[in-house]
């Protein structure tokens, strides 16, 4: 079973909008765009992805199903991903996956300190639009993730 945890791609500094609404710089979809293409090349095309409600994250979750060739069934708004969640809210979630590969689009810092629980080996950062492929042998379990590789949009 395999895991890709995002952290949305750069999104703008709009002080007129609500945190969760703020959408993505022209130049956050043009680095993350090319980071899914890569994803994609690895063969990875997760069977859902789900992302946290706010726009950024859909933004970066619909370009990555976009790539990946996904139709837009796979893509589903999960509030345990929301702006100021933690590993208490996933890691219950974690075991109700429903597919093989599964992306996870969300925030920092919970998407640095999901994957650094759940492989048990260090700190690990994201910048925006950072992705890593975390490999589990059956279930999805706290500690017992093997990081198959993490690739940044610079």
């Amino acid at each position: 079973m395999r895991l890709l945890l995002i952290r949305h791609a750069r999104a703008e500094a709009c002080h007129h909008l609500p945190d969760a609404e703020r959408p993505l710089t022209d130049e956050g979809r043009s680095e993350f765009a090319r980071l899914a293409r890569d994803v994609v090349e690895r063969g990875v095309t997760p069977g859902f992805i789900f992302h946290s409600p706010a726009r950024r994250t859909s933004e970066t979750a619909s370009i990555l199903a976009a790539a990946c060739g996904l139709p837009p069934h796979t893509l589903e708004i999960a509030p345990w991903l929301a702006l100021g969640s933690g590993c208490q809210d996933v890691l219950p979630k974690l075991a109700q996956l429903p597919a093989d590969l599964t992306a996870l689009v969300g925030h920092e810092p919970i998407m640095s300190s999901l994957t650094s629980l759940l492989m048990r080996s260090g700190r690990v950062s994201f910048s925006p639009g950072t992705s890593a492929c975390l490999e589990f042998d059956k279930v999805i379990e706290v500690g017992q993730g093997r990081l198959l590789w993490m690739l940044e949009p610079r």
